[in-house]
């Protein structure tokens, strides 16, 4: 196999590469050709000596491992960038979890709850404790829990933890510790876990059971990491886990590039990790191959007023460029006429596309003035971080029965599709089946296969449907043991009468619900065929399916440059993509930056880290 892939490769990125004496971190300025380094890093592994199963290497979104498994590919071989145990956080230790499932009390086949369901049953626990839901949100008590989980914080010790609790006692929410725990038990009982369970299990398998942790260990020889600076507690003790006694670590990022603090990220990890991993080796990739001199020059001049931060001279040996431009407007309409008549100019004297455009700003709720000027002048736009495909109610109404067959003891899958389509079954029932479920401490579906034992008072009508309801899950689970995904997946449409629903509904959205739930058909095909062709052994299941659906990211399923668009977007939904003529719009005091954090040096110094990701996006 030829190496002349490190001929491509820089000075300071070629170092990257080659460097295997210990732990080692690469600072990557951007634009600098981080993913390349990385790819050919894992490249360089397996020419000399790591097998691909060996290679761990974690990204924070399935897109950014497809990509590098794609290079990997057309550098050493498809064969082995296959093998390469790579993929996000969550999708790789929810494969860990469901292979180690009967560890922690779970079955292998156990469901992942989206936000939205997550949602749901925190407000039925609100509700169901009498809390008052004004005080209890249930967005706000789920990024509470979702806290304390991030810093490993069992209900248990909830209470126990100074610094969570009395954040919940000054913001008069003292009850949180009580819906957690509820919560807690709730998901159990349900066979599920949310997002942060996945990492907080993680770790629990890897504390509790040493053999486990030790044969991981074994398996993963060299640990990677993208992104390091987007980290989280449990993400970092995860990876220590793993990695502190072989020391076989790269961990790739840029500090000046930390902006997700209000999802857990914390910048700690990537400055403190020669503190943790001591004789790391430190590499800076300093030259930006994106953006002119002009831009590069601009956000470093910016970010140098920060403290907390591996100093870097980042360069471009691009030309001068033009000049960045300022203009102050008198308000957000006359802002929005300004950003788009110069676009609408740029558009009709330059070569360029409207894909070359981004509106880039600080909180959603900008985008409304950008919009009503982008349709005045009739120039098409997307909004980025709308609704994902698989957000859509026809969607989600087809995975809450495919989840339900895969595991029966799915709560909030069962209370969505029980009466969809239309069946007789009302909210008055689904009510008295919740009660008969919490009076005798079993599950919904329980309550469904035994009504009589469990003292289910319904009448004789509504009992005939609720044994139809049942009999109709329980011949679609007998099925899943003997078809693929796309063939139980055709099955479940067809008689469960989702597609007649959505072929006879008459409003105006009709057709393109029903082309919806004929795409998800044909993505389950595709993914049937993907498997067989790329594995000796695949698993094309129905529950394998719903593993790679629940873990897809919001940049996982936009469809990016799929039409000529001005792209809408905030900065955080920004970072990783270039554009040729990039707005920062809404640049005031309050709102950027935010009156929410810039009163603290912490908060004033991510604020600064936000402009410049989205200064380096042109």
């Amino acid at each position: 196999m030829s190496t002349n892939y490190i001929e491509e490769l820089n000075e300071s990125q070629r170092e990257a590469v080659i460097y295997n004496d210990g732990p080692s971190l690469v600072i990557a300025g951007a634009g600098s050709g981080k993913t390349r380094v990385l790819t050919y890093k894992i490249a360089y592994l397996l020419e000399n000596g790591y097998a691909p199963w060996n290679i761990l290497a974690l990204t924070f979104t399935n897109k950014a491992a497809r990509e590098m498994k794609e290079r990997i590919a057309r550098t050493v071989s498809e064969k082995r960038a296959h093998a390469l145990f790579m993929g996000t956080f969550h999708s790789v230790f929810s494969r860990i979890l469901r292979v180690e499932a009967n560890h922690i009390g779970f079955s292998p086949q156990f469901t992942i709850y989206d936000t939205a369901d997550s949602k749901s049953l925190l407000h039925s626990i609100i509700k169901e404790m009498g809390l008052d839901e004004k005080v209890y949100k249930p967005n706000v008590v789920q990024s509470r829990i979702s806290n304390a989980k991030n810093h490993l914080v069992l209900p248990s010790a909830y209470a126990a933890d100074k610094e969570i609790y009395e954040a919940d006692c000054r913001a008069k929410v003292s009850a949180v510790r009580d819906i957690y725990r509820k919560y807690w038990e709730r998901c159990r009982q349900a066979d599920a876990m949310d997002f942060d369970d996945l990492l907080f299990y993680t770790f629990i398998l890897f504390r509790d059971f040493p053999e486990v942790l030790n044969r991981y260990k074994e398996q993963f020889r060299y640990v990677l990491v993208d992104e390091y600076q987007d980290t989280n507690y449990a993400q970092h003790c995860i990876i220590s886990q793993l990695a502190k006694e072989h020391l076989h670590i790269c961990v790739v990022g840029d500090d000046a590039q930390s902006i997700y603090s209000f999802r857990g990220a914390d910048i700690n990890n990537i400055l403190r990790f020669g503190e943790v991993y001591p004789n790391t080796r430190t590499f800076k990739l300093e030259q930006n191959y994106r953006s002119t001199k002009n831009i590069v020059q601009a956000a470093n001049s910016l970010i140098k007023k920060n403290q907390r931060q591996f100093y870097k001279e980042v360069f471009s040996e691009k030309d001068l460029g033009e000049p960045i431009t300022l203009f102050q407007a008198y308000s957000d309409v006359e802002e929005g006429e300004i950003v788009v008549n110069k676009i609408a100019e740029l558009h009709r004297k330059e070569d360029c596309t409207y894909t070359d455009f981004a509106v880039l700003y600080r909180t959603n709720a900008q985008s409304r003035v950008f919009e009503e000027a982008l349709r005045k002048r009739n120039i098409p736009y997307k909004i980025y971080g709308g609704l994902s495909f698989y957000q859509r109610k026809e969607i989600k109404d087809v995975i809450a029965y495919f989840r339900l067959v895969v595991n029966p003891n799915d709560e909030e899958a069962l209370k969505r599709i029980i009466n969809y389509p239309v069946r007789g079954i009302g909210d008055t029932t689904m009510t008295k089946i919740v009660i008969a479920a919490g009076n005798n401490n079993v599950s919904l579906w329980k309550v469904l296969c035994e009504p009589l034992a469990y003292e289910l008072s319904i009448s004789k009508g509504v009992y005939g449907k609720v044994q139809e309801f049942h009999q109709l899950i329980e011949s679609f689970i007998t099925d899943v043991r003997q078809k693929n995904a796309y063939e139980i997946g055709v099955d479940i449409v067809r008689r469960s009468g989702i597609m007649n629903d959505v072929c006879q509904d008459n409003a105006p959205d009709s057709v393109s619900r029903k082309e919806n739930v004929e795409e998800l058909l044909n993505g389950i095909h595709d993914f049937c065929s993907m498997r067989q062709e790329e594995e000796d052994n695949p698993d094309i299941s129905l529950s394998a399916f719903l593993s790679e659906v629940s873990l897809l990211t919001d940049q996982d399923t936009d469809k990016a440059g799929d039409s000529e668009r001005v792209s809408l977007m905030t900065i955080h939904s920004a970072k990783g993509l270039e554009f040729r003529n990039v707005f920062i719009v809404g640049m005031e005091e309050g709102l950027f930056p935010s009156f929410m954090v810039s009163e603290s040096m912490q908060g004033l110094e991510e604020e600064r880290r936000l402009f410049y990701v989205a200064i380096t996006r042109a």
